[in-house]
């Protein structure tokens, strides 16, 4: 039996994400998509056969009476289309960033909660191929316990050239891209931040935060710290992470990989080329001074990501009463963002809990 599923919003994260990850589950059937741009709902309507589209989320749910909500909207709008979605008997599956405080993120998980309705924040980085491989391969004891993680991102992306919503935001990167690798470290650890510490230093010509540092602290003296530059000028890198554990390092690229090394080959007797090029991401181990590849994503994984995690979604729904510790966690990550500026602000530690 084929479960309805609509979205609330069809600018560029439904079409590259949301949409794709729909046609790669044969248990799902799109009924209908609203966008208030007549423009963008012809385009997509025809790109991906909807028959049913709307201006309204209101007429959506009413006309279509969906199963699931799948909402790709700006994050200021989160709040009232899931709170709406979820008093008409709708599970809701909503896109990061999850809500515009914690005040908002706790009421809809309550509603959530007193409705017996299914609800997820779309952090999918935790389902990519690559980063899946290296927690099964951690949490097996493969290489020790990991203790320290790293993130890092270097771009020249300011606000300015963003096309979207993205462009007015007065917190960008941490609460915009930020929620991922905040994401990603406490599924590594397996555990919640104790206290954060953030720098952000401004820039006249750049209202908002534009290059971070932050440093988490998690129990049993585990630490990651993250590097976001949106104003450099070096070679790109999306995410690049680095996992130390007692008997290994992992360095996972997501974004795509270029690499070309020269190097002795004994078997050979000669130098011997190598190149490996990935537009996915890749993970590799680093273990004695020597580098293997551990996995490798021929092509980019968000909208497949995604499919995973609705796929884990769609089968948490059919409970009674579905677990809510998924959108608890993305409230978690929203405290730890929110802490992150008020520790820029201050130039203080904050302490989550102790």
């Amino acid at each position: 039996m084929k479960i309805r599923v609509a979205l609330a919003g069809l600018g560029g994260v439904a079409s590259r994400i949301h949409l794709p990850a729909c046609r790669a589950i044969s248990q799902i059937e799109v009924v209908g998509a609203a966008d208030p741009d007549a423009a963008v709902r012809t385009e997509v309507s025809r790109k991906f056969a909807i028959e049913n589209t709307f201006s309204d989320v209101d007429s959506l749910l009413a006309e279509t009476k969906p199963q699931v909500l799948i909402v790709g909207t700006p994050p200021a709008t989160h709040f009232d289309i899931c709170a709406r979605a979820l008093r008409a008997g709708v599970h809701v599956f909503c896109e990061k960033p999850f809500m515009s405080d914690i005040a908002q993120a706790d009421q809809i998980i309550a509603l959530a909660a007193e409705k017996k309705l299914g609800l997820r924040v779309n952090t999918q980085y935790r389902y990519m191929s690559f980063f899946a491989d290296a927690k099964r391969r951690i949490a097996a004891g493969e290489f020790g316990p990991a203790y320290s993680i790293q993130f890092w991102q270097h771009m020249y992306h300011p606000p300015s050239k963003e096309s979207n919503w993205r462009s007015k935001l007065d917190r960008y990167i941490i609460y915009e891209f930020g929620t991922h690798a905040i994401d990603l470290a406490g599924f590594y650890f397996e555990d919640l931040p104790v206290a954060v510490q953030a720098h952000a230093p401004r820039f006249p010509e750049f209202p908002s935060d534009v290059f971070v540092h932050i440093l988490l602290r998690f129990p049993h003296d585990r630490i990651a710290s993250f590097s976001f530059n949106r104003v450099s000028h070096a070679p790109e890198k999306y995410l690049e992470t680095r996992i130390d554990c007692r008997d290994a390092s992992l360095r996972l690229s997501l974004g795509g990989v270029a690499r070309f090394k020269i190097e002795y080959s004994r078997q050979a007797g000669r130098p011997v080329a190598r190149f490996g090029f990935v537009k996915g991401g890749q993970s590799v181990v680093e273990k004695n001074g020597v580098p293997a590849t551990l996995l490798s994503a021929p092509q980019p994984e968000f909208d497949r990501a995604t499919a995973a995690h609705l796929r884990e979604f769609l089968s948490e729904i059919g409970e009674h009463s579905p677990s809510l510790d998924a959108a608890m966690r993305a409230r978690d990550v929203l405290r730890t963002v929110f802490a992150a500026y008020e520790s820029a602000q201050s130039g203080e530690t904050v302490w989550l809990r102790r």
